[in-house]
């Protein structure tokens, strides 16, 4: 996923990070992508309010990840994913803390043709909402 084009992006704080944590403001500032403990080489680093738009054109059977808000800001943020394809929602986590363990996403995308990764705060606002799509895949 970190390695495909984006069709759009938006991120509540600084820019969203392929193959690295959220970190901070500027671009490529964050550290490995961390979930409970586990350390991932590829994937996503986001920051709540955010998504992420990439064109599939129907060529993908899944997308699969691990998400959860990252262990660089310990237990403080909480967060909600969803996946969308072609504007109807696929998936949706529910809030999702700093101490939960990661989540396992494993999604349908058979024939979508724009697929969209959102992240929603977790309702008590964007503070340490650091949130990774982890060894986020797609699957022929």
């Amino acid at each position: 996923m970190s390695d495909l084009p984006f069709t759009s992006e938006r991120n509540g704080w600084g820019p969203v990070e392929r193959d690295m944590s959220h970190g901070e403001r500027d671009p490529a500032d964050g550290g490995p992508l961390a979930l409970a403990g586990t350390v991932y080489d590829k994937g996503l680093g986001a920051h709540a309010a955010g998504e992420v738009v990439v064109e599939l054109g129907g060529d993908y059977r899944s997308f699969t990840a691990e998400v959860g808000v990252d262990d660089e800001v310990d237990a403080k943020g909480t967060v909600a994913f969803e996946v969308l394809g072609d504007g109807r929602t696929l998936l949706s986590t529910g809030v999702l803390g700093g101490a939960d363990p990661a989540f396992p996403v494993d999604v349908d995308v058979t024939g979508v043709r724009q697929l969209t990764l959102r992240v929603l705060d977790g309702g008590d606002g964007v503070d340490s909402d650091h949130a990774d799509w982890a060894d986020a895949r797609l699957v022929p």
